[in-house]
């Protein structure tokens, strides 16, 4: 079972993420009874299908036991086991796994305290429509509860032994969010692509954006460039870069990044000399990325064009003598 949770973004990001809970019982629920290596199972687990609506990320597994830190599978997570079925194999043939250490170390019967994993950094995306197992080594006790009509299983004598058939159902659930498989964006741009008559003392202000991860400051690159000399081009978000005869000129600057909303940050760059005279082309490199490592792609270019320069005749000695 699941239920689902939605929640805002912070700072009014107009963006919504979901958070999904799967569970084998009621959330958190208490045991009240326990089983473990020496009385019934090494590992339990469970399956459960991803009917959400979208793909998501395992961000935590949560499960009450008690004992020392377990071993190498600790944790264990298989992708599109098939169904609502025991995993294929033991606990080594787990696609993601890790160690954890229980937060009771001691031998309460039944364990009552859950452990709670972190798993947001695994990226454990399980895609939708597809059935997922998880499970755990419960160390010294795992935590059950009278069947519930939930599958579970225990591994026992070098197989999968299903806990219903002794009325039984292993607590295990886990917290999952939307994948984030989405490239960040680039909005707000001011001066805005084809705007004119754009003062000359005038910064250059974008927002880098990315709904869900945030982005990545570090792969932020900018150029402003002079470019209705180099072959007058005049373009748009998107559109490729047609070759010139000459290079554009760059124009000198610094950029100041607000990062404080990861979500949106905003970038400003401040000529170092009035803007000139000419139509400017701006480009965010395609390298831009959100903190999953989702790139923009192509790189993100807009033009507008300074004050004076729509009433400068379009030919090179036009220019020219408008600077006079």
């Amino acid at each position: 079972m699941h239920k689902i949770a939605i929640f805002l973004a912070v700072l009014g990001v107009a963006c919504l993420a979901a958070e999904y809970q799967f569970s084998t019982g009621i959330w958190d629920q208490a045991p009240t009874r326990g089983g473990s290596a020496g009385s019934w199972g090494e590992w339990f687990a469970t399956s459960f299908l991803n009917d959400v609506g979208e793909d998501v990320n395992i961000i935590e597994l949560g499960m009450p036991c008690c004992g020392p830190t377990s071993g190498t599978y600790g944790w264990v997570v298989w992708y599109d086991v098939g169904g609502l079925v025991a995993p294929s194999g033991p606990a080594s043939t787990a696609d993601s796994y890790g160690p954890y250490t229980p937060t009771d170390s001691g031998s309460t019967y039944p364990p009552t305290t859950y452990t709670y994993v972190d798993l947001s950094g695994e990226e454990l995306t399980v895609e939708d429509g597809t059935y997922f197992a998880i499970g755990y080594d419960v160390t010294g006790r795992g935590g059950q509860v009278a069947y519930t009509g939930h599958l579970t299983w225990a591994w026992y004598s070098g197989q999968w032994d299903p806990d219903y058939d002794w009325g039984i159902t292993a607590l295990i659930q886990c917290r999952a969010e939307t994948a984030d498989i989405d490239p960040p964006y680039v909005d707000g741009m001011d001066p805005d692509d084809g705007e004119a008559d754009v003062p000359l003392d005038s910064n250059i202000v974008f927002h880098c954006k990315d709904d869900l991860s945030g982005i990545d400051i570090t792969t932020i690159d900018f150029k402003a460039q002079d470019t209705s000399l180099s072959g007058g081009r005049f373009v748009s978000p998107s559109v490729a870069l047609s070759v010139t005869a000459s290079p554009a000129r760059s124009i000198a600057g610094h950029i100041d990044i607000d990062d404080s909303d990861l979500n949106d940050v905003v970038c400003t760059f401040d000529p170092t000399d009035d803007l000139p005279l000419d139509a400017i082309t701006c480009t965010v490199d395609g390298a831009l990325a959100d903190r999953k490592g989702n790139e923009l792609g192509d790189d993100f270019v807009w033009t507008f064009t300074t004050e004076g320069y729509n009433t400068v005749t379009d030919s090179t000695w036009g220019r020219i003598k408008s600077e006079f």
